[in-house]
């Protein structure tokens, strides 16, 4: 199976492309869009749309993972992540490719193992994991690897399920580990929610004494 992973931004949108075989994952290739400031809003959205779509046509993955947006304090950059996300995901579209979307916590989860992992953690396994000899850079791409990981390790899961269909131990231990699993998104769910409502009031009170 090969995987696009996207990690969206207006200024910097990373792309990366991973091909998996069983519990082995490899990279194939990875990149970094960047658009300029100065540049209009239209024209920045159009290279981000045509280079996606040319890696897509280069290498013919058939399913995205993309980071959803995270609204917290900065709502102004949380919108050009939006313009991004959007240009990217119309060039997955119109190529058919499967698209799941993840927050930032639960692509350090599944990489590292812990939602609160720093960027040099997901750094340092996204090379392990793809067996590279060198950091991924910018850490635009490491992040838009990371997010390709995560679908890939979602992926296997579903398919061990459907295999284990058959069996009722091994069934009954998939369904636990999918419970779990369950139980984890509804906790970071609720962690990001938190923070959100933190950094909105913490934003509130700072408006208030600036008056």
């Amino acid at each position: 199976m090969v995987i696009m992973g996207i990690d969206p931004g207006l200024a910097h949108t990373g792309w990366g492309i991973i091909e998996t075989r069983g519990n082995q994952y490899r990279a194939r290739a990875y990149g970094c869009i960047a658009t300029g400031a100065d540049e209009p809003l239209h024209e920045r959205l159009g290279r981000i749309y045509q280079d996606v779509n040319d890696a897509i046509i280069q290498f013919e993955p058939t399913e995205l993972s993309i980071e959803k947006i995270f609204f917290a304090e900065n709502t102004k950059s949380a919108i050009a992540t939006a313009h991004a996300r959007g240009a990217a995901l119309v060039a997955a579209a119109e190529k058919g490719l499967a698209v799941g979307e993840y927050t930032p916590m639960q692509i350090k989860q599944a990489v590292v193992g812990t939602g609160a992992a720093d960027k040099h953690q997901v750094i340092f396994m996204v090379r392990q994991v793809l067996k590279l000899d060198h950091d991924p850079h910018p850490d635009h791409c490491a992040d838009a690897l990371a997010a390709a990981i995560c679908h890939a390790n979602l992926r296997r899961t579903q398919d061990i399920s459907r295999y284990a269909n058959g069996n009722t131990k091994t069934a009954a231990l998939v369904r636990e580990a999918e419970r779990a699993q369950a139980e984890q998104e509804r906790r970071m769910k609720a962690q990001e929610t938190a923070a959100a409502t933190k950094a909105r009031l913490a934003k509130m009170a700072r408006e208030r004494s600036s008056r």
